[in-house]
């Protein structure tokens, strides 16, 4: 079946904008331009092939999901606008700043070349917010960052290096204390703390000869505890070899070759420890010419905890380039066993409980297919969808055995995923830029009711003005879908629903220089206290200010 919807799919063509990626089109504005958590996302090429599926845009719950409403430090458009200026680069980024909810911001950044094979990065970053939402507990957090990156040079090789750490403050803040009037707490007592240390290094291989052996290799380690003696490390160690040939007569690249990975993964809690670990491989065939490029493989697991200790997944994917690559059509079938730790859950959730059931989620058939074009000079389009049977998914519920029903626990169930994506970036005019993209999901559970605190749509609408040489206007709107969430009565279950939001935003930059601007920023217009997860409100209306440094 993976390859007859394959040939489907790749029969009637593939997808995409240009050779160039997406990244080489942004208008950037300096060498920092921050969204705290999603900086490296943003900003950095990605190494995988443009052809691959985006990832679920996460973009309103990620940013929502801890804070409310903190400010975005730059408006990001859904996709990469073009421009004839030149990208300028700075040593140096500051962006300090103020939100009327007592939420100082903080971001530096710094980039210097130290001779001519290495260069030196450092990030440093910090917000947070002193109020209270009304009627309910405690809710302050606070959001720290710090990261080292070493890039150095050799004759064949470079060598990619990033030290971080990141700690985090929340208060499981999701009820009301009155309607608790006979049970005391401290406000200590609602804290929780995550702090996250690691390092990644990368030694990447710069030259292409045909009957060499080419290799990427790659060391990670991530220590991630709570303020509850909850503790995980992860230890992953990666490579990719691939060689060169020249085996069929045809102009364009022909290469062979292996990606292995070995994740050893050691978690602890009050109540136990485990250590288990997963090894991975993908053999597989690649070939790329100036109008289509084609991956064949197949995708070994090895991981002794499930039913079936090995797993093979076919991995199939192309596309086609068209009207000088202005047009491509992509499409493609993978799988894979993926481990859910407790990081992950918390970066999505972090009012979880301290002790969470951890599983493997096995990605059992995923499919993939769209189209990108550069219809127009100045307009942008993807279409795509995508499929996935997973088993062990992750869910979040309210835990009901907390005195407070403030804290969730996680439960795994397997599902069929459809989604459908659309984007489009559009520059009407020199001075306009607007981009949206919508994704429409629709799931269906083996046990599950329904799929927890999933929403069914995503949108995501933006715009830039240049209204004069020095003054830059922004705005926008997100929404997010309806939630589907459990409700007991009688011992029974229902299911009830958690309304859909927008959110809509205004911000504006004043350049005084090209050294020094300000910044303003309005959130949440119409100032709704919708929920992000169940109990838990965001902040409402925020104004804030401050500056920005380029040096």
């Amino acid at each position: 079946r993976w390859v007859a919807l394959f040939v489907v799919f790749f029969g009637s063509a593939f997808s995409s904008l240009n050779a160039q990626t997406h990244q080489e089109r942004v208008t950037i504005e300096g060498a920092f331009q921050p969204v705290i958590r999603d900086f490296e996302k943003q900003f950095v090429k990605p190494q995988a092939p443009e052809t691959a599926f985006p990832p679920p845009d996460t973009s309103i719950s990620r940013l929502e999901r801890k804070i409310g409403h903190r400010a975005e430090l730059e408006l990001l458009s859904p996709l990469a606008f073009r421009s004839g200026k030149r990208n300028e680069a700075y040593a140096n980024f500051l962006m300090a700043g103020m939100g009327s909810r007592l939420s100082p911001l903080f971001l530096y950044g710094h980039n210097s070349v130290l001779n001519r094979d290495t260069r030196f990065g450092l990030m440093l970053s910090h917000r947070s917010t002193w109020t209270d939402i009304t009627d309910y507990a405690p809710s302050d957090y606070m959001n720290n960052g710090f990261g080292l990156s070493l890039d150095h040079s050799f004759s064949e090789h470079t060598l990619k290096s990033r030290l971080y750490y990141q700690m985090d403050a929340y208060h499981y803040y999701g009820f009301r204390p009155a309607e608790f009037p006979g049970l005391l707490f401290e406000k200590q007592d609602l804290k929780q703390t995550y702090q996250n240390i690691g390092f990644e290094a990368d030694l990447i291989n710069t030259e292409q000869k045909i009957g060499y052996l080419n290799h990427n290799i790659g060391l990670e380690y991530n220590y991630f505890f709570n303020a509850d003696q909850t503790k995980e490390h992860l230890t992953k160690l990666k490579a990719d070899l691939t060689m060169y040939f020249d085996w069929f007569d045809f102009e364009g690249e022909q290469a062979i070759g292996m990606e292995v990975a070995a994740d050893f993964y050691h978690n602890s809690d009050t109540l136990q420890s485990e250590s288990v670990y997963l090894v991975s491989a993908l053999p597989y065939l690649r070939l790329k010419g100036s109008f289509y490029q084609l991956k064949l493989g197949l995708h070994l697991n090895y991981q002794p905890d499930l039913k079936s200790e090995f797993w093979w997944y076919p991995v199939i994917r192309g596309n086609l380039y068209l009207l000088e690559k202005k047009l491509e059509f992509y499409a493609g079938t993978d799988g894979g066993i993926h481990r859910i730790t407790y990081r992950d859950l918390t970066e999505e959730n972090p009012w979880i409980n301290a002790i969470v059931p951890l599983a493997w989620e096995n990605k059992h058939f995923s499919f993939d297919a769209g189209m990108r074009a550069a219809i127009t000079s100045s307009l942008d389009l993807h279409l795509g969808i995508r499929f996935e049977e997973t088993s062990q998914s992750p869910f979040f519920l309210i835990d009901t055995l907390q005195p407070y029903r403030n804290s969730f626990t996680v439960v795994y169930d397997g599902m069929r995923h459809f989604s459908f994506l659309a984007e489009a970036a559009w520059k009407p005019a020199e001075k306009w830029q607007i981009g949206a993209s919508l994704r429409w999901n629709q799931y269906v559970m083996d046990s599950l009711a329904t799929a927890w605190h999933k929403p069914d749509l995503l949108f995501k609408l933006e715009a830039k003005w240049a209204a004069l040489n020095q003054l830059e206007v922004c705005g926008g709107m997100k929404y997010r879908g309806k939630q589907k969430v459990p409700a007991y009565s009688g011992g029974a279950e229902s299911v009830a629903t958690l309304d859909g939001f927008a959110d809509i935003y205004l911000g504006a930059d004043y350049r005084f220089s090209s050294a020094l601007t300000a910044y303003a920023r309005f959130d949440n217009l119409l100032n709704k206290k919708y929920m992000l997860f169940e109990n838990y409100p965001a902040y409402g209306f925020e104004l804030s200010a401050g500056i920005k440094v380029r040096l």
